[in-house]
């Protein structure tokens, strides 16, 4: 996938990007999106609960309750979305360097060591509503991720109840009980879930980044050797005549069709790998 939707309309909005070029690209990105979602969905099917289960869903609860009361989820968004949100503006919105690159004849490298003073000057030309354009972004974004969060909270909390209620017998979660009860249990409870929040956290979390770059490419590299044996993917045209008609029926579509259909994706990746060499926007 080259981009995800999310990302590439706050990107866009940052850069003050034409929205016709974004439209363009959103039916695809859903599209993607709604593809990556159902396989998600099919990877972590639950089991249904036994009766001896159900039947500790009760218990299961006061132990939600203690650790992962409700509006939990908006207060881990507050602490983590947007600050992340102002450092991802920030960087991205107020240094377009291959648009500045552009104009100047210069190598984004070299852009990108004007120092921020120069390049706060050049987008005040460039966007003089680039801070309030990237407000907008923040602020929209924040709001309706938290929406989003309270309408997911009361199925996460149900989704918590049932694992505890498969992973813990009625002893052990009345004995957790017993503890959320004492000072000390109590303090644990209410911060147990929102510590995975905390800044401590989170910054030792930005951490991984630099090290999967760091090992990306040693990863593709393995990849292809790996694979190197295989063969290669077939297109439309490596096809011969008896598999062309093979997948024409599977796609319950006639010869002709897919004859066409073919052509005009073959166009179209044409097209956007021009694009995406253009601008570099890989991802």
């Amino acid at each position: 996938m080259k981009r995800v939707a999310i990302i590439a309309g706050i990107a866009a909005l940052a850069l003050g990007q034409p929205l016709a070029a974004q439209d363009a690209e959103t039916g695809d990105d859903m599209a993607e999106i709604s593809a990556m979602a159902d396989i998600f969905g099919d990877m972590f099917k639950a089991e249904p609960l036994t009766a001896e289960q159900e039947a500790r869903l009760p218990q299961a609860e006061t132990v939600v309750d203690k650790i992962f009361p409700p509006g939990s989820f908006a207060k881990m968004m507050e602490d983590t979305l947007e600050p992340m949100m102002d450092a991802i503006t920030a960087s991205v919105g107020e240094l377009p360097l291959g648009q500045i690159a552009a104009l100047a004849g210069r190598d984004p490298a070299d852009v990108a060591e004007m120092g921020d003073a120069t390049l706060g000057e050049v987008m005040a030309i460039l966007d003089p509503a680039h801070e309030e354009r990237n407000r907008i972004v923040t602020e929209i974004t924040v709001d309706m991720t938290l929406e989003l969060m309270e309408r997911l909270e009361p199925s996460y909390r149900a989704g918590l109840m049932r694992a505890y209620a498969v992973r813990f017998t009625e002893e052990e979660m009345a004995e957790l009980n017993r503890f959320f009860e004492t000072p000390v249990g109590s303090h644990y409870a209410a911060e147990s879930m929102l510590i995975y929040a905390d800044p401590q956290v989170m910054s030792a979390m930005n951490e991984m980044m630099p090290m999967m770059m760091e090992m990306m490419p040693g990863m593709m590299e393995r990849m292809q050797e790996s694979m190197a044996s295989l063969p290669a993917p077939k297109s439309y045209e490596d096809l011969g005549a008896e598999e062309r008609g093979q997948l024409a029926a599977a796609l319950g579509v006639s010869k002709e069709d897919l004859r066409e259909n073919a052509a005009a994706a073959r166009a179209a990746e044409d097209v956007s790998d021009a694009a995406d060499e253009g601008d570099g926007s890989e991802y």
